[in-house]
């Protein structure tokens, strides 16, 4: 992966060989399922180590050093109601992808490396909840797994049940940033409440019969006898993430859930669902401090939203906290690309800081003879 990062035109190849000519974008994903009953375990919640992890792009050195290629993976989980009307969203949030990412560069301060994980998720009585892809950097990987992705697509059952995925990005989530102090963002899109509580029959269903296993390998203790509540979960969430509740449609039955739970200042309620996008950047670029509000509506305007819709917008998340992580200490240490580690800091048994010039130095170091590897991996 080296440090590539996504582009119009790998974007649109990818859905070019991913996405069917006609009918869904998960139409061979779904008819896969019929047949075995199972999800694809790139986004199948109990496949591929249950945890998800969000970690630097690296390169090794002759001198047996590891060189950022990027700069500090900033984990961006997404997910979205496919219940019901809002059903076809895999392909709504397919076609805005690359419009997610050019928008949601323009506000980042430079040094991040965007990673992006999609959730889809429905009923508990559905035959699947929750799909969830893997965090990735290029476009892709970001389209096959969106079209590996099963959408229920049924109704009839309110409230909806995304606080299993909200579970997943706070207990079974592994991501550097949070090791230097710092939090990725998480977005559930939806225009339905969900519920107080969770059972852990439903969660053995969803992420596998080892999910408290996972849980405690990750650093938490959960009891399947005594779960936390959603309230607990998203107290758990607010350690690791900026989260955000977009609420699509006017239901005062879901505003008043989601700011029970999560909070007014995090309910942003949308006024049109063509700009999720926009307003994910939007709230990307007041939390980094690279934006203020009075910079909103020119950035909406110069990026095609007309002057009504970015005032419109400009109410939505004016309630928001700006500036929250650009406040936290270390935002200004975050490694960047070039940066040089002693191990890969991975794990709580490695340093998850550089090394700074004064250690390089005291080594007389050579930090550019790399490793002829091929492809590079990332950690």
């Amino acid at each position: 992966m080296g440090n590539r990062t996504p582009s119009r035109d790998t974007y649109e190849e990818a859905k070019s060989t991913y996405v069917p000519d006609s009918g869904p974008a998960t139409a061979r994903a779904e008819q896969q399922a019929r047949r075995t009953g199972k999800l694809h375990p790139l986004v199948d919640p109990a496949e591929f180590g249950v945890i998800r992890p969000s970690h630097m792009r690296m390169k090794q050195l002759l001198n047996g050093l590891w060189s950022v290629n990027v700069g500090t993976p900033l984990p961006r989980q997404r997910r979205v109601d496919t219940t019901a009307s809002m059903g076809n969203n895999v392909d709504v949030v397919l076609g805005v992808l690359q419009d997610a990412y050019e928008l949601a560069m323009q506000v980042l301060p430079v040094g991040y490396d965007l990673q992006e994980a999609n959730e889809i998720f429905g009923d508990i009585q559905d035959r699947f909840v929750l799909c969830r892809s893997q965090f990735e950097m290029l476009s892709e990987r970001i389209v096959e797994q969106l079209t590996l992705m099963v959408p229920e697509r049924d109704g009839g059952d309110v409230p909806e049940d995304p606080h299993y995925g909200l579970f997943g990005a706070a207990y079974l989530t592994d991501a550097y940033i949070n090791r230097i102090g710092l939090k990725g963002y998480d977005f559930t899109v939806s225009d339905a409440e969900a519920r107080y509580e969770l059972e852990a029959r439903h969660l053995r269903r969803i992420f596998g019969d080892q999910v408290f296993d996972k849980t405690k390998e990750n650093g938490y203790d959960i009891d399947p006898r005594h779960l936390p509540s959603t309230k607990e979960v998203v107290r758990e969430l607010a350690k690791r993430s900026h989260y955000f509740f977009l609420q699509i449609k006017s239901s005062s039955q879901a505003t008043r859930f989601w700011t029970d739970v999560f909070g007014s200042e995090r309910v942003v309620l949308v006024p049109d669902a063509k700009y999720v996008p926009h307003i994910e950047a939007v709230i990307m670029g007041l939390t980094e401090g690279t934006l203020s509000l009075s910079d909103v509506t020119p950035f909406l305007m110069k990026n095609g939203v007309d002057r009504n819709d970015a005032q419109r917008i400009v109410r939505a998340v004016g309630h928001i906290p700006i500036g929250a992580q650009a406040a936290l200490p270390n935002v200004a240490r975050r490694p960047k690309a070039g940066d040089l580690f002693r191990e890969k800091p991975v794990g709580t048994q490695t340093s998850p800081w550089p090394l700074t010039p004064e250690e390089i130095a005291a080594f007389n170091l050579d930090s550019s003879a790399e490793q002829d590897e091929g492809e590079i991996s990332w950690v």
